[in-house]
């Protein structure tokens, strides 16, 4: 573990400094978690003049009571969605540049040759990933849940966040999703040497985050508690699986003996 640490901090480093990464990100979080949630809060009112908004609002959630309740808690569980969006997004980012920058400015070549085992390589790559997705994460679940919460204090009287479902999102799914992320990366971006096709899978992973946020918006399904663990769970087994076919596909004697860049 202590060699994890080493690589992990030396390329946190360069990871810091590196705004082709954190400029993305950062405009997606502003958007996402502070613009959306202000815009939302503030124009319930608008929103909840539409009576067949009300009337989708109170079949989907059954609720027939509080509606400024109803349409906060149908809001919230979009942007519980778009938490995800950051542990997708960012692992996608810096685990194929970890490995294909490496490839390229032939520093990846001495670190392999090292005897480090194949293991505690990709735990250090794979925490490069995990920790800024982490605390990116919770820095916007804080965010949307001061925002969101002041201004429907302010208008309704209500304090709807946080809720266990959004700590389920941010403290368990979360992490898991972005250690599978950087999992598949690397898989990828080892067999690559074209940096953007290995950042690729960010994107194909970024669809089904989207297509949920879709079926919630139409009523066909709302995510909760249940579904949550579920998916968590799932996860949780595909976890083990990735890191065994990360460390077979990541052939250091290929790496050190014939690999060349085209």
């Amino acid at each position: 573990m202590k060699n994890s640490i080493k690589i992990f901090k030396k390329e946190i480093k360069e990871v810091i400094k590196n705004r082709s990464i954190w400029l993305p990100i950062l405009a997606i979080s502003i958007m996402f978690s502070v613009i959306f949630p202000a815009g939302l809060t503030m124009s319930t009112d608008s929103f909840l003049k539409d009576p067949d908004t009300t009337n989708f609002i109170a079949k989907v959630l059954q609720n027939t009571g509080n509606v400024e309740a109803a349409f906060l808690q149908f809001i919230i569980k979009q942007f519980m969605i778009f938490l995800l969006l950051i542990p997708a997004m960012l692992p996608s980012l810096i685990a194929p540049a970890s490995i294909v920058l490496e490839k390229e400015s032939s520093t990846l070549e001495p670190l392999i040759a090292t005897p480090i085992k194949t293991g505690e390589l990709l735990m250090g790559k794979t925490l490069t990933s995990m920790v800024p997705s982490f605390a990116i994460s919770f820095i916007n679940f804080v965010l949307i849940t001061v925002i969101v919460d002041t201004l429907a204090y302010i208008r309704f009287g209500l304090v709807p966040l946080p809720t266990l479902e959004w700590f389920i999102v941010t403290f368990i799914l979360s992490p898991i999703l972005s250690f599978i992320i950087t999992m598949a990366s690397i898989i990828i971006s080892s067999k690559s040497t074209d940096i953007r096709s290995a950042q690729g899978i960010g994107a194909v992973v970024i669809f089904p985050i989207y297509a949920v946020i879709g079926m919630q918006l139409a009523g066909l399904f709302l995510l909760n508690i249940k579904y949550l663990l579920a998916g968590c769970l799932v996860l949780l087994v595909v976890c083990p699986l990735v890191l065994k076919l990360a460390i077979r596909v990541f052939d250091r004697e290929n790496i050190l003996t014939k690999w060349k860049m085209k």
